[in-house]
């Protein structure tokens, strides 16, 4: 996605350049060189969990791999990364200090989340990491003689028990292990089917650990460390969400689980649901007998996603609905949120209800939550289906706790009478600052020409969002684009001529590239999209996209500098149909696939100086006939030096080849570098389920890493380690000779030698990595864009 056009701005902006404006949050990160910039929040966010000792102290994780800890609160947040995400967290009941975190492997930290060490597996068992798969999913295989079970998924359900810190338990799918010497040696117990809650108290319970199942609770005593089992009626089995603790006046345990009625149809995590208590340690349960619960006088049972109570004042609980329906003369109305009880089950009230419509993403026919105190979200989706996600409640108050949903992390210290968002910093002047819960997509930064201090950042399911003050606070920016569009925003290009006029790329589907996207063989008919132009500087837009149509999920624009800056002609790669050509300054637009074969993914654009324009095509189920198969296109790479009016497919590699993104070399465009992913599944494309049915899965071998070509395109060879997932890489035009690399691998690179030798930039460590942005207001830093943690800004220093 670059052209000619960066080297007029790079001369624009040495003119006059200001220094970005720093953050007051995410100080620790600031620390080694980096902060987050953009609005925060804007994706969901999972497992709150709260500290014993501090209810300010709390825990969060994102979908999309990145961990948040807070010590204020919600008003700012550190983000720590482990490879894949986390799968749990629990902090000690006896040492606030400590605190274990279950990814890949059983993570400890000592000083209160500031530095982690793995418990479990130990580092001598670790035979082999490797990353692989479409989301360079992390792997760890292990000697023989570990007790860590491979396959099992991430480590789940850590309890630290609260006699003694020194016993630890979690689990591994169907495995209970368990350790009394603070994780120096381990034991496992095969429970048969997968656990899905651990519990045990310093009370009535203190010699027992519950080990919960979809079908019973295994217990185990923790004096003769034997093993018994109580099978769970067969009214409530198989069960889900569980949640325990002790009343706050009697000590006494309360369990709460959740039940879907197998007699009603059951859809993914919708189904008509029952909430089971029982108060004498799971001998005998009782389906609450509620009518709120029920929902009686709609005679539709609700939909309950998960419920939690407060570990040490479990009559408090939050139980979370996806779908609550209402009947009216008219039909039905849908409801989503939190209910809650404080009297263990008796009686129970809504705490979040928002809904009211139809219950249609992004259809804005119902209200928001009325004791909602929110930053920028609520404008923007409030009246939509949102759902809730998660709640987690404090072990000590069962008035403080968290919901998330979508794209928050809300906040309620009064029992639920009123949240407030812990996701944003809001500004007086309505824009907003991220406080270090940054979860969001992002491709690219973008800077306006004429405006050093205006910048712009193109995301996933929050659209454009773009500051006027140097990249400090932002707002969001999508008035004209068509709703159908209006989730991802993939790319910006300024005009370097004409001030204010701004064209931008827009899709209803999001995560592109990403296999996911295509599986379903009527993608294409969910698929809607354009390109939008706007001449006051992004604030508003219009639609620019006569003969592209008006189902054209677009994920690049480049515009030609040489054009006439009142007719330009300008680029837009279109995922699924090809590259469209505009020469009448975007009014109309026509395809221009001459050479391209049939797969037509276009995803990324480059114009070089000479006038040579490349295009990647990613991979991508051929759907024959309409249909699911094993079937697929290659991804390819292609080249036109007329204009798009014809096209070259370049032989990068005799295999398969999934190509990102080009650059060239400033000083010489016939130096060409190709980012390229390595080995994905067949089922990464075509979908599990299609995979296993028609001959079972198989990795497909792709060379990864980064290409060069010193001849145009016409010959290449591997400059990088071709095992890694490398999004895209950028030339840096204020340092003759460096360059960057992005990857999903944890890592980002820098080369000072042309790319012939590259090192990993320190204190950057999250997953999923898209592109590096050269700072046109202070060129020795640069802006990484991310698949899930918004933009990092700092100083590239590379490791020694």
């Amino acid at each position: 996605m670059k052209s000619l056009m960066q080297l007029t701005i790079v001369c624009i902006f040495l003119c006059g350049c200001n220094n970005v404006s720093t953050s007051s949050k995410d100080k620790e990160n600031k620390t080694i060189g980096w902060e987050k910039i953009g609005p925060g929040g804007g994706g969901a966010t999972f497992i709150p969990t709260f500290s014993y000792v501090n209810n300010e102290k709390f825990l969060v994780r994102c979908d999309m791999t990145g961990t948040y800890l807070t010590n204020d609160g919600g008003q700012s947040f550190t983000q720590i990364n482990f490879p894949n995400g986390i799968s749990s967290i629990a902090f000690d009941p006896n040492d606030s200090a400590n605190v274990y975190i279950g990814s890949s492997a059983l993570n400890h930290s000592a000083d209160g989340g500031k530095t982690w060490q793995i418990l479990f597996p130990k580092k001598e068992e670790i035979a082999k990491e490797t990353f692989s798969g479409d989301h360079a999913s992390y792997h760890m295989e292990t000697t023989k003689e570990s007790l860590y079970e491979q396959g099992a998924g991430g480590i789940g359900n850590i309890r630290i028990d609260p006699v003694s810190s020194a016993a630890i338990y979690f689990s591994m799918k169907n495995f209970f292990f368990y350790s009394i010497d603070k994780g120096t040696t381990w034991k496992k117990e095969d429970c048969k089917t997968p656990i899905e809650f651990i519990y045990t108290n310093k009370y009535n319970s203190k010699d027992e650990v519950f080990i919960f199942t979809g079908q019973s609770i295994c217990i185990f005593n923790k004096k003769n460390k034997t093993f018994s089992e109580k099978k769970l009626p067969a009214a409530m089995s198989p069960s889900f969400s569980f949640t325990a603790g002790i009343a706050a006046k009697d000590k006494q345990e309360v369990f709460y689980v959740l039940h879907h009625d197998q007699k009603q149809e059951i859809e993914a995590e919708f189904g008509h649901s029952e909430v089971w208590m029982s108060t004498d340690k799971g001998n005998t349960w009782k389906q609450v007998d509620n009518s709120f619960i029920a929902n009686v006088p709609a005679g539709i049972k609700p939909s309950y996603s998960m419920i939690t109570c407060s570990e040490l004042n479990a009559e408090q609980a939050y139980l979370v609905t996806n779908r609550y329906e209402e009947k009216k003369d008219t039909g039905f109305i849908y409801w989503y949120g939190a209910i809650k009880t404080n009297d263990a089950g008796k009686t129970w009230n809504w705490v979040w209800k928002g809904g009211g419509g139809s219950g249609q993403y992004g259809v804005k026919d119902g209200k928001g939550v009325d004791n909602l105190h929110d930053a920028w979200a609520e404008k923007a989706f409030g009246g939509e289906y949102i759902r809730l996600m998660d709640v987690g409640v404090s072990p000590n108050d069962g008035n403080t706790a968290i919901v998330t949903d979508w794209y928050r992390t809300m906040k309620t210290s009064d029992g639920g009478k009123s949240w407030n968002q812990v996701y944003s910093q809001p500004q007086t002047d309505g824009t907003f600052e991220s406080n270090g819960m940054d979860v969001t997509t992002t491709y690219g930064v973008h800077f306006d020409p004429f405006d050093s201090n205006h910048i712009a950042i193109s995301y996933t399911d929050i659209g454009y969002h773009h500051s006027f003050n140097g990249g400090k606070s932002w707002s969001r920016s999508v008035e004209g684009v068509p709703s159908e569009w209006v989730n991802t925003c993939y790319w910006i290009a300024f005009d370097p001529a004409v001030k204010n006029k701004v064209w931008s790329a827009w899709s209803g589907l999001h995560d592109f590239p990403r296999g996911k996207m295509t599986r379903n063989p009527k993608w294409k008919e969910a698929g809607r999209g354009g390109i939008c132009v706007s001449v006051d500087a992004g604030k508003t837009w219009k639609p620019s996209n006569e003969g592209m149509g008006f189902d054209s999920p677009t994920t690049c624009v480049v515009i030609d500098p040489e054009s006439p800056s009142d007719k330009r002609t300008l680029y837009a790669s279109v995922y699924g149909k090809g590259v469209f050509k505009s020469t009448d300054d975007g009014k109309t637009w026509l395809l221009k696939n001459k050479g391209i074969d049939s797969n037509t993914c276009a995803f990324e654009l480059t114009l070089t100086p000479k006038g040579d324009l490349f295009v990647t095509v990613s991979p991508t189920p051929v759907h024959r006939n309409g249909n699911k198969g094993r079937e697929f296109y290659s991804g390819a790479l292609y080249r036109s030096t007329d204009g798009a009016e014809t096209w070259r497919k370049l032989q990068v590699a005799d295999s398969l080849l999934f190509p990102n993104g080009i650059e060239y070399d400033p000083a010489n465009p016939e130096r060409i570098f190709l980012a390229c992913w390595s080995d994905i599944d067949l089922s990464d494309l075509v979908g599990g389920d299609i995979a296993r049915s028609t001959g079972g899965n198989e990795r497909l071998k792709m060379p990864g890493g980064i290409f060069l070509s010193e001849d145009d395109g016409n010959t290449w060879k591997q400059v990088f380690d071709e095992r890694q997932y490398v999004y895209d890489v950028t030339a840096d035009p204020y340092h003759t000779g460096r360059y960057y690399a992005n990857t999903f691998n944890r890592a980002a690179y820098r080369s000072d030698d042309n790319g012939k030798t590259w090192k990993r930039l320190k204190g950057y460590d999250f997953h999923w990595g898209h592109r590096a942005i050269i700072d046109r207001n202070d060129p020795e830093k640069i802006y990484l864009t991310t698949y899930g943690s918004s933009v990092w800004h700092g100083t590239p220093v590379g490791e020694e």
